[in-house]
């Protein structure tokens, strides 16, 4: 089979070298071709998207299956069974509405969260240039003679979406691109892959079309197959032409990804389960030892761990960070993972790229001069030539070089426009350039561009006024002191070399390029964003230290630094880490501002090493070389336009590439961590106190101090009244500082404040048994008893939130969100409306004597009071509320 080839361009302009690529693939393998467009539809409706099932989201009846049989509402049907079982047919409605309620609540705030993501998601793709077969051109030029080649068709290149890809895809892969599936390799040129994801190995694997390596059985796909590529790896360097085989969850790496899930232990309420599962054996031994009742002690401490279990969690945490994801959307950033929400806002040091993100990414050439800073077309000419004709990923250098001289309709004085390439050495940045090797008229030059220091390595003469001259070491200095002198003017600078070849040679690779002359250096201008002098300020206002990994010079990016008011403290490069110690480069990671010169996995040795002294790291790049720290980074950031490797590789993504989005992202962020361990530190200091308080009540008392019904209705209303906790107000001060995750915080304050409500349980306990007379008429009193202490127990604790929720004195110095207000106020009403009208009946309540309501208010003054001189204490003792 043979096909025209037309690309789809702008213009009526055809690349018709993929046409020679294809014949050459199906010389070796007749059976391999590109798919018809037409033929796409069909293979997705078979194969189904290419989307792995652990990131499909999960369906509404799988979600309300789960709302449904959770822990909490598992034990609320037990309750309900035993209730059916003893012919308590309201209870057990009661129950039964209790878990309608839940179920839906928790399915509502689920599906909504869910939704909200998946919108999100769905704004930010992935994408791959596929060739696919047309059975007539497409948009051709008229001009062009291809009547015979009509009836085989034609294939162009086009952009797709990851997720559209389907196995028999003939894809090309360039510098920068994902691997969208399980492959063969068809064609490839120094075709260099990263498969750090599925071998955790850093270093790039070569990989070979399977013509080379025919003698390999490729049936069954392994990491050792040279011949293969994995979805999940990515291209470093080089190009191929692969054909997919394998998609989805069928891959090698969708495999190893449902087995990750499967096996990750569910402990999101592991601190409330361990209570529950410790204190429930105790409270039953106790209240049955004591009561005698062993029925009765067995249901209340069922009832007792249904308390104590931090069901709502999810219900808090998903909201809130479904909220600040939306939020953050609104202001040009897609939350990919929602948990690094707060990780952005705990960060507190920001490592960033230069290029794009301190400055405009909108690389502008403005000068081209020989060695001895003369303006010098040359040196422009050989890179139009390098840039024009090379086919790995065209970086902003190239663009800038082509628009220029097309600008200047320079006449073209080495080769006309029919100059044929016959190969390329992509980029790569250990070699730091790349070169291609271009004939016409039996006259064959390779053209490369690079860094200074790495073209100069390869030079052995240079271009001046038409001579060829030998690069001595004082001409190699000169070059080096010009491109030091551009570099102090905040200009980055390429250097440019060529060499003649002999004619028979066809295949060329890096040890080709040597013996080179130096033609002379180009120059860009790339200045800073007008925004990123305010960006760097109010980062560094909020606590966020900014640090620039850069593979640019150290000249270059401390002019840019000077011009953003960016304070340097000191400049380390590539050379300075070389055969250092662990010690010796985390004092440079601990000290610098500006890393310059930096290979891909110094990048990444960076923020590990800073990751390392304690700190939250926050990556912003957006290239092949950013890929591996943005990986180990706490939370990696890229934007919309970058490689595809960057952004599967981000957790968050920039729709506009500014620092100033990234400023609200922070600040989001820590608002939404703040949200967050509100509920978690409420939660689980009163179920901590309440341990002590049952355990206290079942030691003392001769009847069980709550039913258990009564427990899940307290353990209902106060559980609704917590979620608007999303909604809530922060403090602008606590924004103002970078926090995190402390284990050590939730203890220190689980223990110091979980007691006081303790206190106060055991001093309503002491005023029911006397002022009811529990001593002589313990049957009697019990229900008022149970009562009482609902109350109590309710109101205290829904009001204390607002003494949580900041370091600061409630209602006075600070106010929560009207819906939190609100939603509390409600949950204690409806608590009396319970206890003091005929609703109580239902749940077994006998409405408190007068005077309980005047010990009431005296016990919610007293908690606000006591609990205020306990946070004033805590504050001089641990120096932090959150």
């Amino acid at each position: 089979m043979q096909f025209q080839v037309l690309v789809e361009k702008p213009q009526a302009e055809y690349d018709l070298s993929i046409t020679n690529e294809i014949k050459h693939i199906q010389l070796d393998h007749p059976s391999y071709g590109p798919i018809a467009d037409y033929e796409h539809q069909e293979l997705q409706e078979k194969y189904g998207k290419n989307i792995l099932s652990v990131s499909k989201p999960m369906p509404w009846y799988k979600l309300l299956f789960f709302s449904v049989f959770q822990m909490f509402n598992l034990i609320l049907l037990f309750l309900a069974a035993i209730s059916f079982a003893t012919e308590d047919y309201v209870t057990m409605t009661i129950m039964l509405v209790m878990v309608s309620s839940s179920s839906l609540l928790k399915f509502y705030q689920e599906l909504k969260s869910n939704i909200a993501c998946q919108a999100l998601k769905n704004m930010v793709q992935n994408h791959c240039t596929v060739i696919r077969k047309y059975s007539t051109p497409i948009d051709r030029d008229p001009s062009y003679k291809d009547v015979e080649l009509m009836d085989s068709g034609y294939m162009i290149e086009k952009q797709i979406a990851l997720e559209d890809v389907v196995p028999g895809e003939f894809l090309r892969l360039r510098a920068g691109d994902l691997v969208p599936g399980d492959v063969k390799v068809l064609q490839a040129k120094d075709f260099f892959v990263s498969e750090a994801s599925l071998t955790g190995e850093s270093i790039p694997l070569e990989k070979f079309p399977l013509k080379i390596l025919e003698t390999q059985n490729y049936n069954t796909f392994s990491e050792k197959e040279p011949a293969v590529c994995f979805m999940g790896s990515s291209v470093v360097s080089g190009t191929a032409i692969v054909m997919v085989e394998k998609i989805g969850s069928d891959t090698m790496f969708g495999k190893l990804a449902e087995k990750l899930a499967s096996a990750k232990s569910k402990t999101a309420f592991q601190i409330g389960k361990l209570l529950m599962a410790s204190m429930l054996p105790i409270v039953f031994v106790l209240s049955g030892l004591i009561q005698g009742d062993w029925f009765q002690g067995f249901l209340f401490a069922v009832g007792f761990a249904v308390g104590l279990t931090p069901e709502m969690l999810p219900m808090i945490v998903n909201p809130c960070l479904a909220k600040g994801a939306i939020y953050m959307s609104k202001h040009k950033a897609i939350v990919k993972k929602l948990d690094s929400i707060i990780d952005l806002g705990s960060m507190n040091i920001l490592c960033t790229d230069k290029t794009g993100t301190l400055t405009q990414n909108k690389v502008v050439l403005v000068r081209y001069l020989d060695l001895f800073s003369n303006s010098c077309t040359l040196p422009l000419e050989m890179a139009f030539m390098n840039s024009s004709h090379q086919t790995g990923f065209r970086n902003l250098i190239d663009e800038a070089v082509i628009t220029h001289y097309n600008s200047i309709h320079q006449e073209q004085t080495l080769f006309s426009n029919k100059a044929v390439k016959i190969d390329e050495i992509p980029f790569d940045f250990v070699r730091r350039r790349m070169s291609v090797v271009l004939k016409e008229n039996n006259q064959t030059i390779m053209i490369s561009k690079g860094a200074i220091e790495e073209m100069l390595d390869i030079c052995v003469s240079y271009h001046q006024d038409g001579q060829i001259l030998e690069m001595t070491g004082e001409i190699r200095q000169k070059a080096l002191d010009l491109s030091i002198e551009l570099n102090t003017e905040g200009l980055r600078v390429v250097a440019v070399g060529y060499r003649y070849i002999a004619n028979d040679q066809t295949d060329f690779g890096p040890k080709d390029e040597k013996e080179m002359i130096f033609a002379g250096l180009i120059a860009f201008l790339d200045p800073p964003k007008e925004s990123t002098k305010q960006a760097i300020q109010e980062l560094i206002q909020y606590g966020v230290q900014v640090k620039v990994l850069t593979g640019d010079t150290p000249q270059v990016c401390k002019k840019v630094c000077q011009e953003i008011n960016l304070p340097v403290d000191g400049i380390c490069t590539t050379f300075d880490l070389e055969g250092k110690s662990d010690d010796e480069i985390a004092n440079y990671a601990h000290k610098c501002t500006i890393f310059a010169k930096l290979t891909p996995l110094q990048k990444a040795q960076i923020v590990n090493t800073l990751k390392n002294q304690g700190n939250v790291v926050g990556f912003l790049g957006d290239g092949i070389n950013d890929a591996p720290a943005l990986k180990d980074s706490s939370v990696g950031i890229s934007v919309d336009e970058a490689v595809e490797v960057a952004k599967e590789t981000a957790d968050i993504i920039l729709l506009e590439k500014s620092l100033m989005v990234l400023v609200d992202g922070v600040i989001e962020g820590r608002r939404t961590y703040c949200n967050t361990i509100k509920y978690i530190k409420l939660a689980l200091s009163s179920n901590f106190g309440n341990v002590f308080s049952v355990l206290v009540a079942s030691a003392w008392l001769p009847f069980i101090p709550m039913l258990p019904l009564q427990i899940v209705v307290q353990n209902m209303l106060y559980d609704f009244s917590q979620t608007v906790i999303p909604w809530d107000n922060v403090d602008k001060e606590f924004v103002k500082v970078p926090r995190t995750w402390n284990v050590k915080s939730l203890l220190q304050f689980t223990f110091f404040f979980g007691p006081i409500s303790s206190i106060f349980d055991i001093t309503t306990f002491t005023f029911c048994w006397f002022v009811y007379g529990c001593a002589t008429n313990p049957d009697a009193c019990a229900a008022e008893f149970q009562t009482s202490w609902f109350l109590e127990g309710l109101i205290t604790q829904t009001l204390i939130v607002h003494f949580i929720r900041s370091e600061k004195i409630p209602f006075i110095q600070t106010t929560a969100n009207w819906r939190l207000i609100l939603s509390t106020i409600l949950a204690c009403l409806a608590a009396i409306i319970i206890a003091t009208t005929p609703l109580g009946n239902w749940f077994e309540m006998h409405t408190p004597r007068i005077e309980f309501y005047f010990y009431l208010v005296a016990q919610v003054v007293g908690y606000f009071v006591l609990a205020t001189l306990g946070k004033m204490v805590y504050l001089k003792i641990f120096k932090t509320w959150m």
